[in-house]
């Protein structure tokens, strides 16, 4: 009797156990998509008490698949387990199938860290449930190539310069634009043909691509014209598939006809004779055509370097440290909490928050710290003064840069004991 008893508390204390346990839901919607169609994939974790520092996810990647993370991908939220409301996260992906298959989500862990009153917070690695995605090319579409999907595509040509009074030694810009409605800016092919026009020089920057409400590819080609003549902008023909009538459809820009007056292109006769026109190349072309070059190149130069200094600062631990404070000073909890995690990448991978705080700051800089946590992934509506979080993050910065470096190379041993 005394045996059965003792097991029934041990079975009643297991349960008990397994309830606190994580949660970790997985949902996929909708199950089955066309290839290149995007399906919104779901990750709710959900814990006992709240969360002292954000969960670690997987990075979902599949092959033949593109996995992507939305602006505001993550939110915090609550929901009711027995008798307890549980605090919670939620993460959403866009998962865009780029082959006809069956595929298999989930299946990876996530490493969730949530707080345990009266001792140190708990961490564990919780697995993420399996779910399966269906793509399928539709009917009609298996001759795309590239298969291009969306429910609009728009193509347009833009030419920059005078066309009505172009001459030899002039220059023109030919801007070609998509923009789609479906699929990533990173699915759009090239647009501008290759040029190779007798008399005319062309100069092509790099593709511009970017996402936003329309995904959206920019190419800019520049012509110089080193002779006069009758030239050719040849059309763009772009086969796509629309997701709205279920049929292929087709984007084009036509050719345009570009005038240039002045002298047609001169070649070299047959040996022994002379150059036709040598002066028209030796004074206009070279003169103007070369000025023309020099002050292009020396303009990409500039701005290429000018983006890599604003791109290099942007990556800097200094402006990461810059952008924590201004979030601090708006006293929005989430963007606070963003631009904490953001700084702290840049200044060691290896600290979170809290262990950072235990190394260089103080007792009020860690109760900060914990009162954003609580106050973001907890329902106890603690409030943080950002002011004093904002002056404890930079007196344990300066604690951190003036540490001693450490010595990377050990001393030998003496030769002459």
């Amino acid at each position: 009797m005394r045996y059965a008893v003792i097991s029934i508390i041990a079975l009643a204390w297991n349960a008990a156990i397994a309830q606190e346990t994580p949660i970790v839901r997985l949902t996929v919607s909708p199950e089955s998509v066309a290839v290149g169609e995007a399906a919104q994939m779901q990750v709710t974790v959900l814990v006992p008490t709240w969360f002292p520092e954000p969960p670690v996810f997987p990075s979902f990647e599949l092959s033949n698949a593109v996995t992507q993370l939305p602006p505001d991908s993550s939110y915090p939220t609550s929901e009711r387990v027995g008798r307890e409301t549980w605090s919670g996260i939620v993460r959403n992906y866009r998962v865009y199938p780029l082959l006809s298959a069956t595929y298999r989500l989930g299946g990876d862990t996530v490493r969730v860290t949530y707080a345990n009153p009266g001792s140190e917070p708990t961490t564990v690695e919780v697995a993420v449930p399996e779910a399966t995605l269906g793509a399928s090319v539709p009917v009609g579409a298996e001759g795309l190539e590239p298969y291009l999907a969306g429910r609009k595509l728009v193509l347009t040509r833009e030419i920059d310069g005078d066309l009505e009074n172009l001459e030899a030694g002039d220059a023109v810009v030919v801007r070609t634009i998509a923009e789609l409605d479906g699929l990533p800016a990173m699915f759009l092919p090239p647009l501008s043909p290759e040029l190779a026009l007798e008399g005319v020089s062309t100069y092509a920057d790099e593709p511009v691509v970017e996402d936003g409400d329309l995904a959206r590819r920019s190419e800019k080609v520049t012509l110089v014209f080193e002779a006069g003549g009758e030239f050719t902008v040849p059309s763009i023909e772009l086969r796509w598939w629309d997701m709205g009538s279920r049929e292929i459809a087709t984007a084009t820009v036509p050719e345009q006809s570009i005038s240039v007056t002045g002298p047609p292109i001169t070649r070299p006769e047959r040996a022994g004779d002379a150059v036709v026109d040598w002066r028209v190349f030796a004074v206009r072309s070279a003169a103007m055509l070369v000025v023309l070059l020099l002050a292009w190149r020396l303009l990409r130069r500039i701005g290429r370097r000018a983006r890599e200094i604003a791109a290099a600062r942007r990556e800097s631990e200094d402006f990461a440290f810059g952008s924590l404070l201004k979030a601090c000073k708006t006293g929005e909890a989430n963007a606070t909490s963003r631009a904490l995690t953001d700084w702290l990448e840049r200044v060691d991978r290896r600290l979170d928050s809290r262990e950072f705080a235990r190394r260089y700051g103080d007792e009020d800089l860690s109760r900060e710290l914990s009162s954003l946590s609580a106050h973001l992934y907890g329902d106890s509506g603690q409030s943080v003064s950002f002011a004093e979080l904002a002056r404890g993050l930079k007196a344990a910065r300066g604690r951190y840069q003036a540490r001693p470096a450490a010595v990377s190379v050990s001393a030998l041993p003496s030769l002459n004991p």
